[in-house]
């Protein structure tokens, strides 16, 4: 929202709307500088997460290299009371929070609603009840290897990966946080990868590597639109899917997957003999449409369309290629990809400015619309 603010005051002032001498302070207006306490509550909060994760890969690290010096005793105490430890430091802490916070509740209606919004913050945001869920989903991962490992329960590497995705769940819903969401998404992905791969014997007949690659972009485009819609749908649980961060991972890693998708059939595929080709083809105009529709007209926003624009841009550039460096001349076959990928970068930059402001005037008067009703 700050951004949006910038970009249009900047355009007021291309437009000689605001004097030279002002647009100093109506960026600071829009956009002002940290605090001092701001700057310590993000320094603290990045050596919160930082020691969690540290302390955690140490306990890892620490039973790995002395495997054959301890007990399975030993070895299972250390890791279970490493999860107690942040199980209770999640208990106590959020409980302390919870009482604060409903001690320091006034009676005035504007007060009431900045505390509740400085308690959301602090129960769904960077706070350290999450950074204790965050360590207690790691040691839960490390307990699980644990058990593989000495009791040999399964000899299949997806399984453990699948299981601890699951098992933290309830940890990511909890807590509604980007980094235990994020390691959710990405145990699921090692999990399906992991699978495929110790099963491709048997799903040869079914899935080659070109159906992985798209189930791999399905699955990651069911991720974004599970967080997108449970975002905007009002329900009770709502808070617990507000992750930026999920979102646009998952959609750069389906857009990608289907990027891959797309380069593959151009270079790999002949279209005589393969006649599913047209169905992978169709497959990516209909999931590139989509998002680009969706984030153009439904809910605008830059960095999907951004994406969209990078993946047709490499699949033009793509076939492109295929055709000029089959030709007799590979020199002027490279001078005119240079020129075609300069003329898409150009063109798609552009249009991405002028919608950046189009976005940002929209904003400003759906913000104005608000304040006056």
């Amino acid at each position: 929202m700050m951004t949006q603010k910038r970009s249009l005051i900047w355009q007021w002032f291309v437009d000689d709307k605001i004097e030279p001498g002002n647009v100093k302070a109506a960026m600071l207006v829009a956009y002002p500088h940290p605090t001092a306490s701001e700057w310590q509550l993000l320094i603290a909060n990045i050596l919160l997460y930082l020691g969690v994760l540290l302390l955690s890969a140490g306990v890892i690290f620490f039973m790995a290299f002395n495997w054959d010096a301890l007990s399975h005793l030993n070895k299972f105490a250390i890791v279970e009371v490493i999860f107690a430890l942040f199980i209770g430091g999640f208990y106590l802490v959020n409980h302390a929070q919870k009482k604060h916070h409903s001690q320091s509740s006034l009676p005035s209606t504007h007060n009431q609603d900045s505390q509740h919004n400085q308690h959301i913050q602090q129960t769904y945001g960077w706070s350290l009840p999450n950074a204790m869920l965050l360590g207690a989903s790691i040691m839960l991962g490390a307990l699980l290897a644990l058990v593989g490992q000495t009791y040999q329960t399964g000899a299949d590497p997806w399984q453990l990966f699948a299981i601890w995705a699951v098992v933290i769940l309830p940890f990511a819903y909890i807590a509604g946080f980007d980094l235990l969401w994020l390691l959710v998404v990405v145990l699921l992905n090692v999990s399906l990868g992991l699978y495929l791969q110790s099963f491709a014997s048997v799903f040869s007949f079914l899935l080659e590597d070109i159906q992985q690659i798209a189930l791999f972009g399905l699955a990651n485009l069911a991720i974004h639109l599970l967080f997108t819609l449970a975002k905007r749908w009002q329900w009770r649980g709502q808070l617990h899917f507000h992750c930026p961060m999920v979102e646009a991972t998952s959609l750069l890693a389906s857009l990608s997957a289907f990027t891959w998708l797309i380069v593959w059939i151009i270079f790999d595929f002949s279209y005589d003999s393969s006649e599913h080709v047209i169905y992978y083809a169709l497959l990516y105009l209909a999931i590139l449409t989509s998002v680009f529709v969706w984030y153009r007209y439904r809910s605008p926003a830059l960095y999907p369309l951004t994406l969209a624009l990078t993946s047709i841009s490499t699949a033009i550039v793509s076939l492109l290629s295929r055709e000029l460096l089959d030709s007799h001349d590979p020199i002027g076959g490279f001078f005119l990809i240079a020129m075609v990928v300069i003329g898409l970068t150009s063109g798609c930059l552009y249009w991405l400015k002028q919608l950046q402001k189009e976005f940002a005037q929209t904003a400003m008067l759906n913000s104005e619309d608000a304040a006056h009703e």
